[in-house]
């Protein structure tokens, strides 16, 4: 896990950081919309302010990658986790819907610092020639959190109620911003004395298919996320809303299990100039799992979409990482944010796209919009490797 700039004790505090900074996110998803209710809010009120941090969140990242690379990494780690403690802390003493669509809002301010922040570090410190592993080895130490939050939240709200999840939630992210505070960097100043555009600029083609290959995959779990569960429900797969959740979130836990030995090849395999062999193999996987979900409607063809899908998000975020952190040093945060934004603008796509095709064709729609997302991100991923010179370095 060391990376070469860090060494063992370094890599291993820049991982619990990353992992407590990006896990809040997944521990919430379950859980914000359930406690706005709980405060009185209204059910098209509640999903509102579930979404809210996504909204806020696209214009604080472009703002958060040129904190990043004008203020310093270490610096913006640092604040953007203490602010994420800071921000579900105020969870806990919000006593009205309204109240807590504004602290939703400002943690989303802080949460858009952490992942460019963490993976400039990355960037920063990895071994030339090495990024892709690099950058596969801490999205699977971020694929891990994102599963554990994903699981353990709804868990521990039902286990400790509202308050004290969130009191645990505030620890952990506490626990993060110590990490980050002892972590052995030291910020090079490089970024402030160059411009950011310039290197962007330098750059654009790694910065254009980092940003058009991760809006591809988060296309297909828009897709996912807006149209999976009202298909199960709409085929008879599951008897109603509640178990169709469930199964729609267990899917989403197999998938990212599956995805966490993709992210560590697909690393290896970009590092040594055969990055399109990850993408084309894991491409065929998701093909594979699309055909099964369309031809068998049922719990163990749901599964098994979502273990043979796994390896997609793997090979895409792995790929699309490494073409945004191996721009010019200077430019390297806001290259991520750019990145961290497409994900969001394509889920904000998918999800609707998703409900559309549920309700039209069920689970043969949504295998049908898996398989045409799947075939972008392999098309946009080989084209971009082919552009900037698959697995060079720089």
């Amino acid at each position: 896990m060391a990376l070469p700039g860090l060494g063992g004790r370094g890599s291993l505090l820049l991982a619990l950081a990353g992992f407590a900074g990006l896990m809040d996110t997944a521990f919430l998803l379950g859980v914000v919309a359930a406690y706005a209710e709980h405060l009185g809010a209204s059910k098209a009120e509640a999903g509102f302010i579930a979404g809210l941090y996504s909204m806020a969140a696209i214009p604080a990242s472009i703002a958060a990658g040129i904190v990043v690379d004008k203020v310093g990494r270490k610096k913006a780690l640092i604040a953007g986790l203490a602010w994420d403690t800071l921000a579900v802390t105020l969870y806990t003493t919000a006593s009205t819907p309204g109240e807590l669509a504004l602290y939703r809002g400002l943690h989303a301010i802080g949460g858009s610092l952490v992942y460019p922040a963490f993976f400039s570090i990355v960037g920063d410190t990895s071994r030339r020639g090495g990024e892709g592993y690099a950058a596969g080895r801490y999205l699977a130490v971020i694929g891990a959190g994102v599963a554990l939050g994903s699981a353990a939240g709804g868990r521990a709200v039902e286990m400790l109620g509202f308050q004290n999840a969130l009191r645990l939630l505030s620890l952990i992210l506490a626990i993060g911003t110590a990490a980050a505070v002892a972590l052995p960097y030291r910020d090079s100043g490089i970024a402030r004395r160059a411009g950011v555009a310039r290197g962007l600029m330098a750059s654009r083609l790694k910065v254009l298919g980092a940003a058009a290959t991760m809006a591809s995959l988060y296309l297909g779990f828009g897709i996912l996320v807006g149209g999976l569960s009202t298909a199960l429900t709409g085929e008879g797969v599951v008897e109603g809303e509640e178990e169709a959740s469930a199964l729609a979130g267990l899917s989403i836990g197999v998938a990212s299990i599956a995805s966490l030995p993709a992210f560590l090849l697909s690393g290896r395999l970009i590092d040594a100039g055969r990055g399109a062999l990850a993408l084309a193999a894991a491409s065929a996987s998701a093909l594979a799992g699309a055909a099964a979900l369309a031809q068998s409607p049922s719990h163990p063809g749901v599964l098994v979409f979502a273990a043979l899908y796994g390896p997609l998000i793997g090979a895409g975020m792995t790929l699309s990482t490494y073409l945004a952190i191996t721009v010019p040093p200077w430019s390297r945060g806001t290259s991520i944010a750019i990145q961290q934004v497409s994900n969001i603008l394509g889920v904000a796509v998918g999800a609707p796209l998703g409900g559309v095709l549920s309700g039209a064709m069920g689970l043969e729609g949504i295998a049908l919009g898996i398989a045409g997302s799947t075939l972008l991100l392999a098309a946009l991923s080989i084209l971009s490797l082919k552009m900037v010179g698959a697995g060079s370095p720089g």
